[in-house]
């Protein structure tokens, strides 16, 4: 009798409580990233799944695009980053398609340069002579796109000898011929390498692309020994 009694008020015990924790555990909202019903019996196992770490590491760290990853690594030095463009593009007013079509290649992700061009980077109300000047002097090279306009306009003249006077004998300047034969180059000119234009465009403004990444890739070269001489002193 005491027995039956006993089990009795256990039956009660777990009927009671054991209804609570079922409300309790059904009120408890789902954290699972999928919306679950109350009558699912899933759910349990669905919540106790959790993204691993490392696959949530993999998934916040942003990858270099193609492109990045196929850059030379010359782009992503201090010296280059030192002045604001790697090429000038000096021009006549007539030859805007031409200079356009060559910083479009340039600029291309895949080849990553960064060109000057004065209609588009110059700022407007600055002094002409200044910009100029100071176009020529933020760029490591600068590509003459000698034409026969090239040859009459006072500006195209002007920006070339400042470019001369910056970095004679040296290979910054570019001069790329089009339009006429090379034999009519200025005589501060003949001296210089230059890129025919006049057969393959194409091939051409690979050739200029090739001698800026030459002049880069050899100016760090030079650096290295003097920043090592600094660190050792």
């Amino acid at each position: 009798m005491e027995e039956n009694r006993v089990s009795s008020i256990m039956g009660w015990f777990r009927q009671r409580f054991g209804k609570q924790i079922n409300e309790l555990d059904q009120s408890k909202p789902c954290t699972c990233s999928q919306k679950c019903s109350s009558g699912n019996s899933n759910c349990t196992s669905s919540c106790s799944v959790r993204s691993s770490p490392s696959s949530s590491k993999s998934s916040s760290s942003a990858k270099p695009s193609a492109s990045e990853q196929l850059l030379p690594s010359v782009l992503f030095s201090s010296f280059r980053s030192a002045r604001r463009y790697d090429v000038c593009l000096c021009h006549s007013e007539k030859d805007i398609d031409l200079a356009q079509s060559l910083a479009s290649f340039l600029e291309e992700p895949s080849k990553g340069l960064r060109c000057y061009l004065q209609e588009r980077d110059c700022p407007l109300g600055g002094a002409v002579s200044t910009e100029l000047l100071q176009a020529v002097r933020d760029s490591h090279c600068w590509v003459l796109l000698v034409t026969p306009d090239f040859l009459k306009d006072e500006w195209c003249l002007y920006q070339m000898h400042q470019a001369l006077s910056e970095g004679p004998m040296s290979q910054r300047i570019i001069p790329a011929v089009i339009n006429m034969p090379r034999s009519e180059l200025p005589l501060e000119l003949r001296f210089v390498f230059t890129v025919d234009l006049n057969r393959n465009k194409e091939f051409g403004y690979t050739q200029v692309y090739s001698t800026v990444l030459h002049y880069l890739k050899d100016m760090c070269e030079k650096e290295k020994p003097s920043n090592a001489s600094q660190s050792d002193s």
